[in-house]
């Protein structure tokens, strides 16, 4: 809830903030905090906590804001994410209490996968451009335009029940307390560009993230497949009329000319890394009109351009003889460049009537362009035991990741209607991810006896293949709460109700083609890739060139998603001891994904087969007692619900990005119901020092799960399942704490230096049944993305003049499931990853400041392991940034 019951009457507002300033008197709470204390309790109103230090007051602004809240939760705002340095939310959501990021796009909360997450945009429902996952890629938000993030661990009523191990909400610019106008320029470079890369002719737009049509699927192509539904010669033949020699004959041909459409100048190079620059303005205003008027506005913009070479590896196994691993697919040397390009911005408007009214209007544009050269030099089951022989496998992943979000809010106090509280909001969103002229294709190198080389392009009829992809997800969000307080002598409550609609509708189309190099002799094989698939050898009929389509069924979906939900609930504080929180919502939820022909465009099988509806009701209950004016004591419970993602319901095959594993979905799976039980305990500081310690349970009925299942060519085939039950539970404790006062006579210089940390122990447990196509290993077992720990401290320094200020940061979580094993192969573990972080800031004058970070000092690499044996490596090396902001 985000306006508490502690905010239900300004006079009980400022008593009882005045309470939670008086400190528990000890070697660390001098004088000055007890004249604070006075001068607090003389004031009928507190706007906020000030603290001596950058980031200590900051920590004491967002804990007076967390102790608000009725439900366990955690905060950061603006200033503590600038101080860490994390260039976007995913980063600096990691530094939270039991919160791990997962290939810098997705939060794993409390150990759990990013399926128990949820992420809300000013708590409203917004679209994913990520078509393989349910959340919104984090990466995608810069911190530039965020005012502040709360990650809600026990559920409230207020929000959407789709909630597992905690909900986050971004929430972006507001209106400016005052005019704020800022620049700032970076630059920065990773350990792995001391290396060449690899580049290839791109287009002239991707400089700004968006190519100019030289990868998207030509319109000859395009018109082809209107006319005759395929490119394959049959299919084009039938068009032509009946099956002939004649028509044979001509369908060849123009399946060949419809080969020189394609763009073939795809040969892969080498090339020098350029660094890395970033660079972003914001500019906002307000201005009193009179007395009750005020308008603002805030608007920001920001652009960053880097680039980092790619150093992998790659394996998979099959057991053939007792529990030892034999290696199917060896790809130890993996290297490549990955170009990525971000763009930014948000507008915000807004006006306020006599502090009773706010209305806001914002539009936000998030552009995340990802552009992956890759080269892959090993051996899949054909060649891993032949030594003169092993694979070149050249592949290009373009993506264009988009979200424009349209939302209008308001927040509104009618003293004439009992002091009834209203807020409200409309959201329209659209996401897309195109993904135009994906491609791969594979050289075959053999070591002659005298150590000589030669590479071949592979003679097959799927010597290259292309792949087209475009996802488009629109939104339509809007709710409504209301919130009536009443006084009831020693009662303060709080009558709350709200209405949530939520409407999805997505599209997505997938076009794969391959070509048929069977018919090129062994030395046209051996030239470049524009010229083995030159006009000349395309168009020559003795070559035996052909296309094939080979759009699977299913490549095509369309999906829609619809929600209708209801709440209400009562917060009431009993003689500002006692605060209760108990209410419940009802969600009425419809989910269709239907797999389309790519001929036809018809629905695949019965579309009510591929029907998810699930109405229910969820309840919640908090109780916060506040027994000390520094502590306070919190118990929560209630029931949530976890869905299938799009994706994970419709049978059809796809890449995770995450992983590079295939994956398929799968129709039956159900939804998984949790029951979620909290307890924390909380002591707050005037100093800003604070500590928790906290505890939870989840008990999860039909939870899903990622496993492996039967795949073909030895390739990794990973699906979906429901389990029968499962669990987790753990305890988790945070502290923030300055270090003058530890002891009498501590010197005082300490006062310039503070420790923050939070640490999450937990465990979890899951009984799965046997599946039909595949023989799961470990039917009992912890879950699958589950952390046993999750370990963050920090050590920060502010100078006593304030022109100094450094951070030194560490993180890592223990050892978590990729997936299940099968068929005697143990699960296969994600192993931990320590990441050190260093930022230090110089603040020359109150306007400028210069920045300087740096990103895995201590070079760790992250690593799948299967049986002790390396699965997939990846070595992320260490990143350098610096840059330059001036600020009015």
């Amino acid at each position: 809830m985000n306006h508490s019951a502690l905010t239900l009457r300004p006079a009980a507002r400022s008593v009882l903030i005045a309470l939670a300033l008086v400190p528990m008197l000890s070697q660390a709470d001098t004088a000055e905090e007890e004249s604070a204390v006075s001068e607090a309790l003389s004031q009928q109103s507190i706007e906020r906590i000030q603290v001596s230090g950058r980031l200590m007051s900051s920590a004491a602004i967002t804990a007076a804001e967390r102790r608000e809240q009725s439900q366990v939760a955690d905060l950061m705002d603006a200033e503590m994410i600038g101080r860490i340095g994390d260039s976007n939310v995913g980063d600096a959501l990691k530094r939270i209490t039991g919160l791990t990021l997962v290939d810098n796009k997705f939060i794993y909360v409390r150990g759990l996968g990013e399926r128990y997450s949820s992420t809300l945009l000013n708590g409203a429902i917004v679209p994913t451009p990520d078509p393989t996952r349910n959340v919104v890629p984090l990466d995608m938000f810069p911190t530039g335009i965020i005012d502040s993030l709360v990650v809600q661990k026990s559920y409230s009523v207020d929000q959407p029940a789709s909630f597992g191990g905690g909900g986050v909400n971004i929430r972006t610019l507001s209106l400016p307390r005052e005019r704020v106008f800022e620049l700032q320029v970076g630059t920065g470079i990773n350990s792995l560009n001391s290396d060449n890369g690899l580049t290839y002719s791109g287009g002239g737009n991707d400089w700004r993230g968006r190519d100019d049509g030289t990868r998207g699927l030509p319109s000859a192509i395009s018109e082809a497949l209107d006319t005759y539904g395929s490119l394959n010669t049959i299919a084009i033949a039938r068009q032509l009329g009946p099956l002939s020699a004649e028509t044979l004959a001509q369908a060849e041909s123009i399946n060949r000319e419809l080969g020189t459409a394609f763009n073939r100048n795809m040969d892969i190079r080498s090339t020098s890394i350029d660094p890395d620059f970033d660079a972003s303005l914001t500019f906002g205003d307000r201005i009193e009109l009179n007395d009750k008027w005020t308008v603002g506005a805030v608007a920001s913009v920001a652009y960053d351009r880097s680039s980092k070479n790619i150093d992998e590896q790659e394996r998979y196994y099959s057991i053939t003889r007792g529990t030892d691993l034999t290696p199917l697919v060896r790809y130890d040397d993996i290297s490549g460049t990955e170009y990525s390009t971000q763009i930014s911005g948000i507008f915000n408007v807004g006006i306020e009537y006599d502090r009773m009214h706010k209305v806001e209007a914002s539009s936000i544009y998030l552009l995340d362009t990802a552009d992956e050269i890759k080269l892959k030099v090993g051996d899949t089951i054909e060649t891993i035991n032949e030594p003169n022989r092993e694979n070149m496998d050249y592949s290009v992943r373009y993506e264009e990741r988009t979200l424009v979000a349209n939302q209008v809010r308001g927040q509104h106090r009618f003293e004439w209607l009992w002091d009834l509280g209203v807020n409200w909001q409309w959201t329209d969103a659209k996401a897309r991810r195109y993904a135009p002229g994906e491609m791969e294709y594979r050289y075959v190198r053999n070591t002659r006896p005298d150590g000589t080389t030669t590479a071949a392009l592979r003679r097959s009829d799927n010597a290259v293949q292309y792949i087209f992809n475009d996802m488009q997800d629109n939104t339509e969000n809007a709710s409504v709460d209301l919130r009536l307080p009443l006084d009831l002598n020693s009662w303060t409550v709080e009558l709350q109700g709200g209405y949530n609609y939520f409407e999805r509708a997505r599209h997505s189309r997938a076009d794969r083609f391959k070509f048929d190099s069977r018919g090129f002799n062994n030395t046209e094989l051996q030239g470049s890739f524009s010229e083995i698939f030159s006009d000349a050898n395309i168009l020559n009929p003795s070559k035996g060139f052909a296309i094939s389509d080979v759009t699977a069924q299913a490549d095509d979906y369309v999906a829609a998603q619809q929600l209708d939900a209801y709440y209400f609930a009562v917060d009431a504080l009993y003689d500002y001891t006692w605060r209760f929180t108990l209410g419940a919502r009802y969600e009425d939820f419809r989910q269709i994904a239907l797999p389309l022909s790519p001929s036809t465009g018809q629905v695949i099988g019965d579309p009510a087969s591929y029907a998810l509806l699930d109405d229910d009701w969820y309840p919640s209950a908090a109780v916060t007692w506040l027994f000390h004016p520094d502590m306070q004591l919190r118990f929560a419970a209630s029931q949530s619900v976890v869905r299938p993602d799009l994706r994970e319901v419709t049978p059809v095959l796809y890449v995770d990005p995450l992983t590079d594993f295939n994956v398929i979905g799968f129709r039956d799976l159900v939804s998984s119901k949790l029951t979620n039980l909290d307890v924390r305990w909380e002591w707050y500081l005037l100093s800003g020092s604070s500590l928790s310690v906290g505890a939870f349970y989840k008990d999860i009925d039909a939870p899903i799960e990622t496993v492996e299942i039967m795949g073909s060519d030895g390739n990794l085939l990973v699906s979906f399942r429901n389990a029968e039950q499962g669990k987790v539970y753990g305890v988790e404790a945070e502290f923030v704490r300055r270090l003058g006062g530890l002891w009498s006579t501590a010197p005082d210089w300490l006062e310039q230096l503070f420790v923050a940390g939070n640490v999450t122990l937990s465990d979890s447990e899951i009984t799965i049944q046997p599946l039909g196509e595949s023989n799961i290993t470990n039917r009992q077992r912890r879950m699958s993305g589950h952390s046993e720990y999750v370990v963050n401290t920090q050590l920060g320094y502010d100078s006593a003049n304030e022109r100094h200020s450094a951070t030194l940061s560490y993180n890592v979580f223990g050892p978590r499931i990729t997936f299940a094993g099968v068929d005697g192969k143990d699960d296969a573990y994600e192993q931990p990853f320590h990441s050190v972080d260093m930022t230090y800031s110089y603040y020359p004058t109150e306007r400028l400041s210069v920045k300087l970070s740096a990103k895995n000092l201590l070079g760790e690499k992250t690593e799948i392991l299967q049986q002790g044996q390396i699965l997939q490596g990846r070595d992320p090396g260490t990143s350098i940034g610096l840059s330059l902001s001036y600020r009015l």
